[in-house]
């Protein structure tokens, strides 16, 4: 029986949203709630270089950052992060 021969498709890297800016990024400040937000899984788990496309260098300074936020409780440790709209709705919706 004849092996099948298979070429391996690799998918483009996504580059990195911090070394594409104008401004190359140097610092990513743990009070940045919105940038952060985004770099975390909805269980509140620090997403990967492979999935967000971070280089090396700002994936190390992205989960320090993430960590100094959880510690500071702008992050959640687990859960969804909860956006400024939401904690509104759930207010008006307490005082009616």
């Amino acid at each position: 029986m004849a092996r099948v021969v298979r070429k391996k498709l690799f998918a483009r890297k996504r580059p990195c949203q911090f070394c594409l800016s104008d401004k190359p990024v140097t610092y990513i400040d743990y009070k940045n709630e919105e940038v952060l937000s985004r770099l975390v899984n909805l269980q509140g788990k620090i997403l990967s270089s492979r999935i967000t496309g971070t280089c090396a260098k700002h994936q190390r300074a992205v989960a320090l950052a993430i960590k100094r936020a959880r510690f500071v409780a702008i992050l959640p440790y687990i859960g969804p992060v909860k956006k400024e709209k939401d904690v509104k709705k759930e207010v008006s919706v307490q005082n009616n």
